[in-house]
């Protein structure tokens, strides 16, 4: 049995996926059980192949074992107590972790104890203190179970920072720092702010931030919008540090001991393995530096006892260590891609390498090509899932940006040592902004319209698809044809199921009222037909529209917007509206005059209907009105009513008692579903406007533990008193009204 870490770490990866996916321990104990069956059968039939590898055997059940129970410890059990949720706490700890600092807020990780427990707590502070690895700081603030996921296509934060290790967070005005610490992480730390610092004191922002991520791996300065151009043209991956930092540092402190200072033996090997561990360490210790340090440190402690590790088993070494620290590694999207990605380029590299050559283009180009299309094979289906876009043109970015990255990542450590010691040496600081604006204007190739696709109704189906036909392909000449039909067979099944997951979708009408916090977002769907009504909040340092809204809506197969209806000016309703016009054409944008008028610039180019008298829009057997605003009422908006043979749902923005009174008299607003208004505010929801609209279900999107109190028990009690079963998105998450031929279902992501 060769490459044995491979068997090692796929019995890991079962292990760690049984306990994430069973949550009753008596299930749990039932897989334990049948492994050690399949064991005891092995050995019972197979006695001559389980005494031959006996000791790996054991090795792969022991370590699923640990990993089956680890993980199911890690996620069933080490549990947040409930009743700290919301409780003011003053607490000393140790900071676990190094802090991430943006120019308005630090954040990092505090191991202490509550209630006699040992527990990790993700802090975020405003306080300008310095805070490294190691210190003991007192902070003081309401302690918050994190949210986790609240929707089908949402983001997990709580699993994310269980990943982290932390179940709580906490924010604190002020850090008071008891005493500072002196180990060698803490040094570390210190050594890497110094480094980010010399960079931001050095050059301007648009290049120290770009030099950060290059070089250290800290993307926390990256606008957005660059950010975006680098990932839509293929060269994210350079901003996070990763094997290729790796390999150059490596190869630039190997020129410089054995080809420059004439220096050879083991020793030059064991510097750059100390020189590795530093490098990791400084970075931040990302999924991906670790997974490439490790593999090449495995290459050199190979080196020293004269042995040429296998570059897959290396691979599979750094899984099995990395998920042995962590079981929540395998769960990280770095984690995923930068593994695919080696062993893509494993498997695919050689033979596309080979057929460039065969074309005459030179080596150094073809190794290139080779490297960044053989790369791209197994993430594909990946990047398509979580980003819903992949990058067309990302082969030939990487053709030019790779060899600039890779003279950015030795020159720029250069630069910042010579820093440290006050040496500016200009000749290299203008080697590196001369390369850093031009991986920016490469990354503006980003603009050209055929630069990335957007990647809709792409589901796990579809990826187990496209898995199985590459592992066919890989594996043809060991499949027999008994398997060959198995595999086909899987296939079409899979295929069907989709299509006909689909084709039911598609004659559905779906309303989901997307969990956006403390603000507004519906999207409607219905056969070709779609329409978002609100975009959502934004914040100083949060769109909702950009991290929660826009990814839901790709993800939910919608590739453009029929209709885009902006109730009114609130930013809790329409945040960031005009990057989603620039994200995804719009046919037409519903509207009032106030909201108009107000962003006039952001709606050229656009159609724009304003609803100042009643509207109505059809699609097929689909009816929406248009309910003009009502001017007395501060929080006028345009209210939207739905219509499908007999059902009927209201959306009233944040329409006050003024609005209600109104409409009460003008329209027939009677309805199967009310969108509750103004997040239940006690203004709006009026007794009056309950028995003229007479609904069955009420809708609340508001945020959980809001500064504004909302809901009101005031309202609560008038819809229970109707009997009006409630939905809302704080304690249901996301909810969806699905329509199909005059049945309705309200499904509720969180059922209480």
């Amino acid at each position: 049995m060769t490459r044995k870490a491979l068997f090692v770490a796929s019995f890991m990866i079962i292990g760690i996926v049984l306990g994430r996916n069973i949550k009753e321990i008596e299930v749990l104990v039932f897989c334990f059980l049948l492994i050690l069956g399949a064991l005891c059968a092995t050995y019972y039939f197979l006695p001559q192949y389980f005494k031959k590898e006996k000791f790996m055997f054991i090795l792969c059940f022991l370590f699923l074992t640990i990993q089956l129970f680890r993980t199911h410890y890690i996620f069933y059990i080490h549990e947040p107590q409930k009743n700290l949720d919301g409780k003011y706490v003053s607490i000393v700890g140790s900071v676990c972790s190094f802090p991430e600092t943006s120019e308005k807020k630090t954040s990092f990780y505090l191991k202490t104890k509550l209630n006699s427990k040992a527990v990790a707590i993700r802090v975020t502070t405003e306080s300008k203190k310095s805070i490294f690895y190691g210190d003991t700081v007192k902070v003081s603030g309401k302690l918050k179970i994190p949210k986790g996921k609240t929707s089908k296509f949402g983001f997990d934060y709580r699993e994310y920072l269980k990943g982290k290790g932390a179940i709580y967070t906490l924010y604190s005005k002020d850090i008071e720092v008891i005493y500072q610490g002196k180990n060698v992480l803490s040094l570390l730390n210190r050594f890497s702010t110094q480094l980010n610092n010399l960079i931001d004191s050095s050059f301007e922002n648009d290049i120290s931030s770009l030099l950060k991520g290059l070089i250290l791996g800290n993307k926390s300065t990256i606008p957005d919008d660059v950010y975006k151009d680098f990932q839509r043209s293929g060269l994210a991956h350079l901003l996070a540090v990763s094997g290729g930092n790796v390999g150059v540092l490596c190869a630039f402190v190997e020129i410089l001991f054995r080809r420059i200072l004439k220096i050879y033996g083991k020793g030059v090997n064991f510097l750059i393995i100390g020189v590795i561990v530093i490098f990791a360490i400084v970075t931040g210790m990302s999924a991906s530096v670790v997974r490439a340090s490790i593999m090449a440190i495995i290459f050199y402690a190979g080196r020293i006892i004269y042995r040429n590790p296998d570059t897959l088993n290396s691979l599979a070494v750094s899984s099995v260590l990395m998920l042995l620290v962590n079981p929540l590694f395998l769960f990280d999207i770095g984690f995923q891609l930068s593994f695919l990605s080696v062993l893509s380029i494993i498997l695919f590299y050689k033979g596309i390498y080979e057929y460039f050559a065969k074309l005459k283009i030179p080596r150094g180009i073809s190794s290139l090509i080779a490297v960044s299309i053989s790369a791209q094979i197994l993430i594909l289906p990946l990047m398509a899932y979580y980003f819903s876009e992949i990058s067309v043109i990302s082969f030939l970015t990487n053709i030019v940006a790779v060899p600039v990255a890779g003279a950015v990542v030795p020159a720029g450590l250069l630069y910042c040592l010579f820093l440290v010691f006050n040496a500016n040496i200009l000749l290299l600081k203008v080697l590196l902004e001369v390369s850093v604006k031009a991986l920016m204007y490469l990354s503006k190739l980003s603009h050209v319209g055929f630069s990335h696709v957007k990647v809709i109704l792409w589901d796990e189906k579809l990826i187990f698809c496209y898995y199985l036909v590459v592992a066919s392909l890989i594996f043809r000449k060991f499949i027999n044809r008994q398997l060959k039909y198995v595999i086909y067979l899987s296939i079409c099944g899979l295929l069907v199921a989709f299509i006909l997951q689909t084709l039911i979708n598609y004659n559905r009408l779906t309303i989901n009222v997307i969990d956006v916090g403390q603000g507004d977002s519906s999207l409607i769907t219905y056969k070709e037909f779609s329409m978002l009504i609100d975009t959502g909040p934004e914040y100083e340092d949060f769109s909702s529209l950009k991290r929660i809204v826009l990814p839901y809506i790709l993800k939910r197969g919608v590739a453009k917007l029929d209709v885009l209806v902006l109730t009114h000016k609130h930013s809790d309703h329409i945040g960031d509206f005009e990057y989603l016009l620039d994200e995804m054409k719009v046919d037409r944008i519903v509207t009032s005059k106030e909201v108009y008028f107000e962003n006039a610039q952001k709606f050229k180019g656009q159609k724009v209907v304003l609803v100042d008298s009643l509207k109505v829009y059809r699609y097929k057997d689909l009816k929406a009105y248009f309910i003009p605003p009502v001017e007395e009422d501060e929080n006028s908006s345009v209210v939207v009513k739905l219509t499908l043979g007999n059902f009927s749902m209201l959306f009233t923005g944040d329409a006050s008692y003024e609005s209600e009174k109104e409409y009460v008299k003008k329209y027939n607003l009677q309805t199967k579903v009310l969108k509750v208004g103004h997040h239940g505010s006690s203004t709006a929801t009026s007794e009056e406007f309950l028995e003229n609209v007479k609904p069955t279900f009420a809708v609340i999107s508001v945020g959980k533990d809001n500064i504004f109190g909302h809901p009101s028990n005031e309202v609560l009690q008038r819809l229970k008193d109707r009997n009006i079963k409630v939905y809302r998105t704080d304690l249901n998450g996301t909810i969806d009204i699905i329509v199909d031929k005059n049945k309705m279902m309200v499904n509720p992501y969180i059922v209480r």
